[in-house]
């Protein structure tokens, strides 16, 4: 139950603020494939998740109207192999750093999430990288004319990423976004999980039977909650705790059971918990007792994420719509105007990114303590994130100082400072690490705007780092909990570290390589068999191995893509074959997606281009390998065909069709400025009379210098 989006904004602030002293502030594009994938008839695979992120799983989107934005998403896809079908071009985008909340759903989110469902990417897709040249600043305040006595904690600002995260609620114009607590995906306390929330007169209903010792009645009550089939073990768990108030034991042991089945993993919450005082003797409770794991009832670890699950307040998560609040990861790549980032800069932190995938790195984690109420605020929490790194094995340590000192290596930092100047600390940050500043300005890009942005870390060395758009205040809620880096240590990436570690992101602005994960040790295999073509009518067997490389996992679930679009899941198989219908024709994109194990659950992927079906269909593209701008603002392609034959030809940029027609030689003169620079993929495809897409060829690669 969702409730009223004031009452629930009113709920967390009531409790935010409780005992605080101060606050600071396959197949064709259009078609199914008939291409047949022989171990889909296992019904098995319709239940798996896709929990976890890989480069096939985000969209990158494009300021069509400017040079640095395609260039940088140039880059982006090319180092991380993202799919072109999930490149998408926006226009008529404000040139503005700030937009009104209307305009962002008008020009960016509805446009974006609609051009997902056209190209069947939305029920993969996990998040979503905006590359430069966007507005990093939402203006709420239409959104929050109804809301009364608005704290001023609650500032009417959002950052693009955030609010994109937060779509689902964006979209209904829910001013429940900017609660403090409006991300359940994120890691909580462990008591946040017997946490009830509801409509304000059936939470105080429910009050009341407690307080009148009603404890049978409260039971039904929660137990009207419980869904079958829904494996909300808080709510098995509170049932249980009324049921043995109540005095009926049979009914809170098999609520228990339910719980632990569900996931309840807290015995010595259990052992404690007055509420079952009267069943301590009993052997059934002793045996449930002694079956339950026993993790600390503190801190709740980080999970897979799944854009396609329904995460709820008490952090269980369904695939029911009613269960809770849908997400979408969401980053930007970067900041390149008012020199903030130079465009060769931005270039360069994402090729160092990259390169950090996997290599473990030897430095140090720091969190850093003084008198300053930018460090203060998150205190509580670094010796918890402290005790969590050191039992991984990563050094980790609380300083007093504002900046690691000199000649430190830096594997990820929580510090809070006005300004600072990384470069004269003579500190490293390593490739492939997390920084982390609480205060006041370091996502407000603006020229003029003072203090130290977040920008500063990319250009130094880090991943990933964030700021907010807006003066936040001085509250943990708006920033990622020191947890962050244990997180991310424990092998999850960038994206799914941070968002696990913020629970109320609409004001922060998180720039960097989403994809990013140093510590994963990911299910990597060897694929054997797969061909340059296949004939009509034609099955080949492709199979797979697994690495036997000492950071990696075993493959546990397999995906299958087809020129980017999801076809199918299942469990790892060794083998697979593939049978090429009369109807498959060009050449296909076979993309192959592995995931590990839990608890991260990270990925694997391997992609080839495969022609199928009549030679004649079979198109390549010849072009210069590289293009300087210098020897002009257009450069020459040329498409031919295996057996000669040509129809009507166009050429693809990512998935943007260009507005360049062939000579009669089949050459296309391409405008630099309509593709941006560096790594540029350009694909050939023929179209019918509408402009629709038959069939493709493979894509060639002209570096733009």
């Amino acid at each position: 139950m969702l409730g009223d989006p004031q009452v629930i904004i009113r709920s967390f602030i009531r409790t935010l603020f409780e005992g605080m002293c101060r606050v600071i502030r396959l197949g064709n594009c259009a078609r199914c494939s008939l291409l047949f994938f022989a171990f889909l008839i296992s019904t098995e695979s319709l239940s798996l998740l896709y929990a976890g992120t890989s480069a096939c799983q985000w969209v990158v989107v494009v300021n069509g109207e400017s040079n640095d934005s395609r260039t940088l998403a140039n880059h982006f896809v090319y180092l991380r192999g993202v799919p072109a079908r999930n490149v998408i071009v926006l226009g008529d985008i404000p040139k503005t750093n700030t937009i009104s909340v209307q305009e962002f759903r008008k020009r960016i989110l509805k446009p974006l999430l609609e051009e997902m469902d056209r190209r069947e990417l939305s029920p993969h897709i996990q998040g979503i990288a905006y590359s430069c040249d966007f507005p990093t600043t939402i203006d709420l305040k239409k959104d929050l004319e109804g809301i009364e006595a608005l704290p001023k904690v609650l500032t009417p600002k959002g950052s693009l990423n955030g609010m994109t995260f937060l779509y689902r609620s964006v979209l209904r114009m829910d001013p429940a976004y900017i609660a403090p607590d409006s991300n359940w995906y994120a890691a909580h306390e462990a008591k946040s999980i017997l946490k009830l929330t509801g409509q304000k007169k059936d939470l105080d209903e429910f009050e009341k039977l407690i307080s009148e010792k009603q404890y049978a009645k409260a039971a039904d009550w929660i137990d009207s909650l419980r869904k079958s089939g829904s494996k909300n073990y808080p709510l098995d768990y509170l049932s249980a705790q009324q049921h043995a108030l109540a005095g009926n034991t049979g009914r809170s042991l098999a609520r228990l059971e339910e719980a632990l089945r569900n996931g309840w993993k807290f015995r010595s919450e259990m052992l404690k918990d007055p509420c079952f005082e009267s069943m301590r003797g009993d052997i059934e409770f002793k045996k449930l007792v002694a079956k339950c794991p026993n993790e600390p009832f503190t801190w709740l670890p980080a999970r897979p994420f799944d854009a396609r699950l329904h995460y709820a307040s008490n952090c269980t998560e369904s695939f029911d719509p009613d269960h809770g609040m849908p997400y979408l990861l969401s980053v930007m790549l970067s900041y390149t105007k008012d020199d903030r980032l130079s465009l060769d800069e931005a270039i360069k932190h994402l090729e160092r990114s990259v390169l950090a995938d996997y290599t473990q790195p030897r430095g140090s984690f720091f969190y850093t303590k003084t008198r300053d109420v930018r460090t203060t605020t998150r205190e509580p929490l670094f010796s918890e994130a402290v005790e969590q790194l050191k039992k991984m094995k990563k050094p980790a340590e609380v300083i007093r100082t504002t900046l690691p000192p000199a000649g430190s290596r830096v594997a990820g930092i929580t510090m809070g400072v006005a300004d600072f100047d990384w470069g004269a600390s003579g500190a490293t940050l390593l490739p492939g690490s997390l920084a982390d500043n609480l205060t006041s300005m370091g996502g407000v890009m603006t020229p003029g705007s003072d203090q130290t942005k977040a920008t500063e870390f990319l250009r130094n060395g880090a991943a990933m780092a964030s700021g907010t758009v807006t003066e936040p205040y001085a509250v943990q809620f708006k920033f990622p909990t020191p947890m962050l880096h244990a997180y991310y240590a424990q092998g999850f990436t960038s994206a799914e570290a941070y968002y696990s570690a913020i629970q109320g992101p609409y004001q922060l602005l998180i720039l960097g390589d989403p994809l990013c994960q140093p510590y994963a040790k990911p299910p990597r295999f060897i694929v054997q068999g797969a061909p340059d073509a296949v004939e009509s009518g034609k099955t080949i067997s492709i199979t797979f191995s697994p690495s036997e490389e000492s950071n990696s996992t075993d493959p546990i679930e397999m995906s299958w893509l087809l020129n980017g679009r999801m076809l199918a899941r299942t469990t790892y198989q060794p083998e697979i074959s593939i049978s090429v219908d009369s109807d498959d024709r060009g050449a296909q994109e076979w993309r192959f997606l592995a995931k590990g194990p839990k608890p991260v659950e990270s990925f694997w992927e391997s992609a080839m281009w495969v022609y199928v079906g009549p030679k004649e269909t079979h198109l390549r593209l010849e072009g210069p390998k590289t293009w300087k701008r210098a020897d002009g603002a257009k450069f020459k392609v040329k498409v031919s065909a295996a057996a000669g034959k040509l129809e009507k030809v166009r050429l693809r940029n990512q998935w943007e069709l260009l507005d360049c027609l062939p000579d009669a030689q089949g050459e296309f003169e391409v405008e630099i400025s309509k593709v941006g620079q560096g790594p540029c993929s350009l694909q050939p495809v023929v179209v019918d009379e509408s402009g629709k897409v038959l069939y493709e060829g493979i894509p060639a690669i002209v570096k733009i210098q």
